[in-house]
């Protein structure tokens, strides 16, 4: 089962037949079996009936091992089932029923922390998380806590805790290494690799994420790929950053997808192939309503578990007030509650979706502010104060004679030299773009059309001179017309071209 859980589940398989025939016992463990098989080789569990039926019946014997495994496994199928609450239960009792320290008791620890991490509980997901850490030590397997130490790594990235962050994604990897496990070592390893790029580390980031490109250990490298892609774009190596890019095609992740389509987008530009570029953005943009869809898919899964665990959880108690036939006072004190539960949760929901638009509003706004700033001359201004302050770091570490810090000093100032030129020629060409606009006809037109209040939307009714327009509009504010439709997307059509 640990070591070929394939052939377990093929030899439990050849036993289908004839298990009817065996005792009740003996059928819940052949049952319980076959999940954990599954399990094992990552098969998704669909529903949840019949793992329910092995609680039960483990729940109404003396056997605590096998209860625990129970739960486990009904733990993990509800957590295939996106259903977080009745997943993080089971997990929960499993460890509440177990009596010695076995495998299943770390992992059942991780598994939570997984389930808090996917419900941003960040504190939590590290408490579980350095649980798992310390059952492994106590069972002499501590470089099987890799995983776990990944996790908690990514838990301080998410909380901006750098510093603790690179710590356990160190401990994490040398954990893998010591265990011998090629996959989990190079998967733990790009990783890190992808976090030293977001922190700016371009050349020990770049050094990793090809080691891990190149070892045949690693399966799936399209996430290796894209962040590959990011960085050689970042260095302009552009035919480098192609080929990464291209690579990133194969995968069916949409928010990858979207991403590589923009990049490529800007790759084409960079060359010049303006209508390729295009294309590829507006790739990029058919994919932003799949990711909308499925960003509001995700939120009101979430939203319906917590409430069919809610549900699930008073029907367990209202048969049970059934069961001991309680007296009539105690139905309606259970209304009661039930009404202000209800209540609650209607006021929690309402107060969450008020918070998460408020704060979906204020990342639109820092974005737009920073996009602003990106390439403004503040930007640049604000860059050369760091230049200028690297270079009186940079004379220091001369006088000091640290040749480390001095090509990281140097790396640091040629990436904010990049910046600003970039910015210049943004610039550059935004002024271009608007001057060209400006001497065409069609603005002519534009102008003629905006100073008679009679006529100033006679350009909209003409298809070709709208998408002319938007096109213009576009290229010389980029996105403007989806920002537009972001912003105000109940606008009718002709209010639409009225407000563009």
């Amino acid at each position: 089962m640990n070591e070929h859980p394939d052939h377990a589940l093929e030899l439990l398989q050849h036993q289908k037949d004839s298990i009817a025939s065996f005792p009740e016992e003996t059928q819940m463990y052949y049952h319980l079996l076959c999940i954990q098989a599954r399990d094992k080789q990552y098969i998704e569990h669909t529903s949840d009936s019949l793992i329910n039926q092995i609680v039960q019946y483990y729940e109404n014997h003396d056997d605590a091992e096998k209860l625990m495994m129970a739960y486990y496994y009904q733990g993990s199928t509800y957590r295939d089932m996106n259903d977080a609450p009745r997943a993080l239960k089971a997990f929960q009792q499993a460890v509440d029923v177990s009596k010695q320290d076995n495998i299943l008791l770390p992992k059942a620890y991780n598994q939570m922390g997984s389930l808090f991490m996917y419900q941003d509980l960040y504190d939590e997901a590290i408490r579980v998380n350095r649980k798992n850490i310390e059952l492994y030590t106590k069972l002499g397997q501590p470089n099987k806590a890799a995983y776990a130490l990944r996790d908690i790594a990514r838990m301080y990235s998410m909380k901006k805790a750098s510093d603790s962050a690179l710590h356990y994604y160190n401990r994490a990897y040398k954990a893998a290494l010591a265990d011998k496990d090629s996959a989990r070592y190079y998967s733990i390893l790009s990783e890190k690799g992808g976090f030293l790029y977001e922190l700016g580390f371009i050349d020990s980031a770049k050094y990793i994420l090809n080691m891990a490109a190149q070892h045949s250990a690693v399966k799936g490298k399209t996430h290796i790929y894209n962040i590959l892609g990011y960085l050689y774009e970042d260095l302009q190596l552009w035919d480098s950053a192609y080929y990464y890019r291209e690579k990133v095609m194969v995968s069916k992740d949409i928010y990858k997808k979207f991403n590589n389509y923009k990049s490529l987008s800007n790759l084409e530009k960079q060359k010049g192939n303006y209508i390729q570029a295009l294309s590829l953005l507006e790739e990029a943009m058919s994919l932003n309503d799949s990711i909308n869809k499925v960003t509001q898919t995700e939120a009101i899964a979430k939203i319906n578990s917590l409430y069919n665990y809610q549900h699930t959880e008073k029907e367990n108690a209202q048969l049970k007030l059934d069961k001991e036939r309680q007296k009539s006072w105690t139905l309606v004190l259970a209304f009661v509650a039930l009404l202000a539960c209800s209540l609650c949760l209607f006021v929690v929901l309402y107060q969450r979706q008020k918070k998460a638009k408020a704060i979906l509003e204020q990342k639109k706004r820092d974005q737009r502010e920073a996009e602003r700033y990106a390439n403004s001359q503040a930007a640049i201004q604000d860059n050369n104060r760091r230049i200028a302050k690297l270079n009186s770091l940079l004379k220091d570490s001369i006088t000091e004679n640290d040749i480390l810090k001095q090509e990281l000093l140097k790396t640091q100032r040629k990436r904010l030299e990049i910046q600003n030129e970039e910015i210049i020629q943004y610039q550059k060409e935004h002024k271009l773009l608007l001057a060209e606009f400006k001497s065409s006809e069609l603005y002519k037109e534009i102008w003629i059309a905006s100073n008679n209040e009679d006529t100033n939307l006679a350009l909209t009714k003409f298809p070709e001179k709208w998408v002319a327009i938007q096109d213009n509009i576009d290229r010389i504010y980029p996105d403007f017309t989806q920002r537009i439709k972001g912003f105000y997307p109940f606008l009718s059509t002709r209010s639409y071209k009225y407000v563009g």
